[in-house]
């Protein structure tokens, strides 16, 4: 990851956009379980890749490396050598943590490699490939190169092993972005989505051109590299918006049909009522939010999220915030905050997300517009944390 500072939002807004998978999987690796790969937050805002790096070395297939999350960022950093990726200023690089993973993970027989390859289907199909063959979890790079997170889960057509074509149905990772993150322990967020919304709004190119790695998708991957292609299905990103109810129901409607409250920890989505879809990027790469959870002294607290395509309703993917309880902001509030810091007459709000931003919430235009949305957008997000 290279070093941003990110805000309480980016677990509010989990994932973008994105649509179906094929309820008749022929092929599942499954690692959290056997491996009993724990879900860890990062304790610091840049340590994406140390929290990364954490949950993998105590996920092997045979053995455990549990090491602290400042025992591993430390040796990440003993070796990153800048002279590596001069023009970029990393938190975690590629090879940094690969060289990491290679020094305290040590085993025999085990040997990581950093996989870049600029087709993001060959990439995948390194990851299915190797994860069914040696069932280790996987490092990746989401949102250009800006977050660390890991590959527990994939679901595919047809064995890699033993073909080279293979349809990415669906994708399971934990994602160690999820403040405030006192210790390790208090876990990240769990995501399981199509594949296509991998492809979509995970997978994403970096808009940097100074990296030696630009133009390629990244992974840290156990061992050597094998020739494929995994590919996805493709999606609608504009048209007519569906209702809020419609979102809701379809929600409801793909928790049963992919029986997403069977697995742990999504139980919850059966165990807690939906809330208000909250619409995002109406115009473009739309779709919903569809909350989860219980009611308190007459407030919402959420424990999960439901992400609905906005234009076709499809399933895009399912989160749930491990030992954390979000409060979503409601328009109204946003608007006040607004005020609050602008005193500007604000006309008009929208809920966007964008990937190379991922500070996004309530976006505000008033009489200063464009200026200062950025810079709104930041507070109303600071202005959230502090009373959540």
């Amino acid at each position: 990851m290279r070093k941003k500072v990110f805000v309480k939002i980016a677990f509010m807004l989990i994932g973008l956009l994105v649509i179906s998978v094929s309820v008749s999987a022929q092929h599942q690796v499954a690692l959290q379980q056997p491996n009993t790969i724990p879900n860890y937050c990062q304790e610091q805002n840049t340590w994406c890749g140390a929290a990364v790096g954490q949950m993998i070395m105590q996920g092997y297939p045979n053995s455990e490396h549990p090491y602290t999350q400042t025992q591993v960022w430390n040796n990440i950093q003993s070796h990153m050598n800048p002279l590596n990726d001069p023009n970029v200023n990393w938190a975690t690089c590629p090879d940094g943590l690969r060289n990491s993973l290679m020094d305290i993970g040590s085993e025999p027989g085990v040997y990581w490699s950093v996989f870049a390859k600029s087709v993001e289907q060959d990439l995948m199909y390194d990851i299915a490939y190797w994860m069914t063959k040696v069932r280790y979890p996987v490092a990746t790079l989401v949102w250009g190169f800006a977050h660390w997170v890991t590959v527990v889960e994939i679901t595919t057509d047809v064995n890699p092993v033993t073909n080279s074509n293979i349809n990415l149905q669906s994708i399971r990772i934990f994602n160690p972005w999820n403040p405030p993150c006192p210790t390790a322990s208090a876990g990240g967020v769990d995501v399981f989505m199509t594949g296509t919304n991998w492809y979509s709004n995970y997978w994403t190119p970096d808009s940097s051109t100074a990296s030696k790695w630009h133009g390629n998708y990244i992974a840290v991957i156990e061992p050597p590299m094998n020739e494929g292609r995994a590919d996805a299905p493709g999606e609608p990103e504009e048209g007519k918006v569906i209702s809020e109810k419609e979102a809701q129901e379809a929600a409801a409607m793909w928790i049963e049909k992919f029986s997403l409250h069977e697995k742990y920890p999504r139980p919850v989505l059966k165990e807690n009522k939906p809330f208000k879809p909250l619409l995002v990027n109406r115009k473009h790469k739309g779709y919903y939010i569809v909350p989860f959870g219980y009611n308190q002294d007459e407030e919402e607290f959420s424990v999960a999220a439901v992400l609905i395509n906005a234009y076709s309703g499809e399933f895009q993917e399912a989160g749930v915030f491990k030992n954390a309880i979000v409060k979503y902001l409601p328009e109204g509030d946003a608007l006040g905050i607004a005020h609050k810091y602008l005193r500007d007459n604000i006309s008009r709000s929208q809920l966007v997300f964008n990937q190379s931003n991922p500070n996004a919430g309530f976006c505000l235009y008033g009489n200063s517009a464009v200026k200062q949305t950025v810079l709104l957008c930041m507070l109303l997000m600071t202005e959230l944390s502090r009373t959540v």
